[in-house]
């Protein structure tokens, strides 16, 4: 005896329907042996149109040997694809194939005089499922016999699509050595039709995750590509845009202190939170007011002089509205700090700027300073502004 128990592919969730369903199934098998004619009321009778049974059908078995083989592979086929998609689709997906292969043969067998029932029409769209989304995924068997009164026992492992092709290759021969007729083996072939349609319709609308490890994916060779369900696609849009939310609250959280700090007076401090907040946001600019205010602030502070040069570079480097008078402030600074070529530098840029008469007065007063020094031979050591 061989008997499937367990499979390597991921699983992300639990199978809850897989076992609903496999109860169920034995609960109504206990129903047809304590109640015979229950049975007649519910299986798919060939020739007669009675929609409730192309379901219920699906639920009933003809014998212990019959319900234990279908629940064995409705086991280890049903964790693979409802652990992709959870319980209620899982069951939506489980019961629309049964639906629809009892459809289909309902159809083919409306001359023919007979009866169907059992799970495996279903259980073998979801094999066909399995086909589709997780081929190289493997399952494992046990297997067991006693042979010359010497047990033999093992496992192996065989991967999904091996498994499936073995299914498929003995009912299609077995169908064809029947002549294709009205048989269990060519409802099993029928039972693949919707597997492959509902697996290839979830592939194709992005309504199943397989990682990259499904059929077309590694057909068309782009196995193991990341991939997202519109679901999980939506998911991480809004993730990202609550992130993109949070972040600039925190931003406006902590512009508010810069704020308070400025209005305290507190402009060191105001500037360092400000440089705090780049680490993480690399393009933030300190607005144009904010920094006007920072600069005064810090404009009659000696011990700031080093901060102040700094901030007036800052400002020329990303605002032009004040930009004469802050290199003015700046050629000055410089001068003070006998950095004489740094002042002329800073001037310099002022050459083709609209001055008024009072600002080219002071252009000219802190040229002919700097010229002094450097006449002097004023030593100038370069600083980092």
């Amino acid at each position: 005896m061989i008997v499937p128990t367990g499979t390597d592919a991921p699983i992300y969730h639990w199978p809850i329907m897989t076992a609903v369903i496999m109860v169920a199934n034995v609960v109504m098998f206990v129903l047809q042996l304590l109640i015979p004619e229950f049975t007649e009321m519910l299986w798919l009778e060939f020739g007669t149109l009675r929609p409730h049974t192309w379901i219920t059908s699906a639920y009933l078995h003809a014998d212990v040997g019959h319900i234990i083989g279908n629940l064995m592979f409705l086991f280890i086929f049903g964790i693979i694809v409802e652990g992709k998609i959870g319980w209620w689709r899982f069951a939506l997906v489980y019961n629309l194939s049964a639906i629809a292969a009892s459809i289909i043969i309902n159809a083919i067998s409306i001359f023919v005089i007979g009866s169907g029932l059992g799970a495996s029409c279903a259980i073998f769209a979801i094999m066909a499922i399995c086909f589709l989304w997780a081929p190289e995924n493997e399952i494992q068997f046990h297997y067991g016999w006693i042979f010359y009164f010497r047990i033999y026992a093992g496992s192996f492992m065989a991967p999904v699509q091996y498994v499936c092709f073995f299914f498929f290759a003995v009912n299609l021969l077995t169908a064809a050595f029947t002549g294709f007729g009205i048989s269990s083996a060519v409802f099993h072939l029928i039972g693949l039709l919707p597997g492959f349609v509902i697996g290839w319709a979830m592939l194709k609308f992005r309504q199943v995750n397989c990682d990259g490890h499904d059929f077309f994916s590694i057909w068309s060779g782009n196995k193991g590509r990341e991939q997202f369900t519109v679901s999980e696609e939506a998911e991480k849009v809004s993730q990202k845009e609550e992130l993109r939310e949070q972040r600039k609250l925190e931003l406006q959280t902590a512009m508010k202190m810069v704020d308070r700090y400025i209005a305290d007076e507190h402009f060191e401090t105001a500037y360092k939170r400000f440089q705090s907040l780049t680490h993480t946001r690399p393009t933030l600019i300190l607005s144009e007011s904010r920094l006007v205010k920072i600069i005064n602030g810090l404009e009659s502070n000696p011990q700031q002089e080093h901060l102040y040069r700094v901030l007036l570079n800052y400002y020329l480097k990303h605002y032009t509205r004040l930009a004469v008078p802050v290199r003015l402030k700046l050629a000055r600074r410089n001068v003070q700090q006998e950095q004489p070529r740094h002042a002329i530098k800073v001037l310099a840029e002022l050459a083709k700027a609209e001055l008024t008469d009072s600002q080219r007065q002071s252009v000219r007063k802190i040229n002919d300073l700097a010229k002094r020094q450097i006449a002097e031979g004023v030593m100038e050591v370069r600083l980092d502004d």
